[in-house]
């Protein structure tokens, strides 16, 4: 086995293992907790970035570590982070699709359901999770993989960070999210920081989930009127790549994904493991429901 294999392997499991562990809890241990539902959600997050994350620095501590921040970061022109904010609409375009097509089938999508606009539920949206999600899934995933190349590196982590949105919101989110990661970790390659990962990870949630759930409690036609220009530029964002997409250079050739690296990705047995265990919290999740 090739170091590169050692250390996607490795990354993979430390993730199975700092998110299965969050599973369990959140499946077994908390209905049965005698606490609010404000304690169990902050003992939640404690084992999920507290012990969790200790595990997979844990797991992954013989990894060798790269840095991939340099003293003259790289710039990403401010037309190719539009575009990575039209794409991000794309994306939400995609989710509604999808969405509108499981309710035809008289299926149910958690895209539809409402969440509380609190102050707690702003923060969360707009800081702690941008900020910690990109640590992990952009971050500590590019210290142990983007010395293997940029295209297996964006593909591992917007893979890993995907799917185990289909145990969190719904598996409608999966493709949703892999783009959305895929975008990101894009950003954080070219421009030598997760910074402004994290600034998009903020804005994309503020478009496409604040907003909208604000616009629910208030006035449908504006909600109507809006989820029309999401989809505009959706549509212009998938236009202007398809269009550019020849510009878009990974590992000094056109293009963001190759069959050699989908390969090692998907033929990785640390992945394969993180695959199937995703897919059973997925089952367990709505088994339990």
């Amino acid at each position: 086995m090739t170091n590169k294999a050692k250390d996607l392997e490795k990354a993979a499991l430390g993730i199975a293992v700092m998110f299965g562990l969050y599973w369990l809890y959140s499946m077994v241990a908390k209905p049965r907790l005698p606490f609010s539902e404000e304690i169990k959600g902050v003992a939640g997050l404690a084992v999920l970035y507290g012990a969790g994350l200790g595990l997979f620095v844990l797991i992954t501590k013989n990894v060798s570590k790269q840095s991939y921040v340099h003293k003259e970061k790289s710039k990403v022109p401010i037309k190719t982070v539009f575009l990575c904010f039209l794409l991000q609409c794309t994306a939400f375009m995609v989710l509604n699709v999808l969405s509108i097509a499981i309710s035809i089938f008289g299926g149910t999508s958690s895209s539809t359901k409402t969440l509380p606009m609190t102050s707690s539920m702003l923060f969360m949206l707009l800081v702690f999770n941008p900020v910690v999600e990109e640590f992990v899934f952009r971050h500590l995933f590019a210290t142990r993989l983007l010395k293997y190349g940029e295209r297996l590196y964006i593909l591992a982590s917007a893979y890993c960070f995907a799917i185990l949105h289909g145990v969190s919101i719904g598996f409608v989110h999966i493709c949703y999210t892999f783009i959305l990661g895929l975008i990101w970790a894009y950003l954080t390659a070219k421009s030598d920081s997760v910074v402004l990962a994290i600034l998009m990870h903020a804005v994309s949630n503020l478009f496409n989930s604040v907003i909208i759930q604000l616009l629910l409690d208030t006035s449908i036609k504006a909600l109507a009127a809006y989820s029309i220009l999401i989809m505009g530029l959706g549509v212009t964002g998938l236009i202007l790549f398809l269009k550019n997409r020849k510009k878009v250079v990974t590992d000094d050739a056109p293009g963001l994904l190759d069959k050699q690296t989908t390969k090692d990705l998907f033929t990785n047995k640390g992945v394969l493991f993180y695959t199937a265990l995703t897919f059973i919290a997925i089952v367990l999740k709505s088994v339990i429901k």
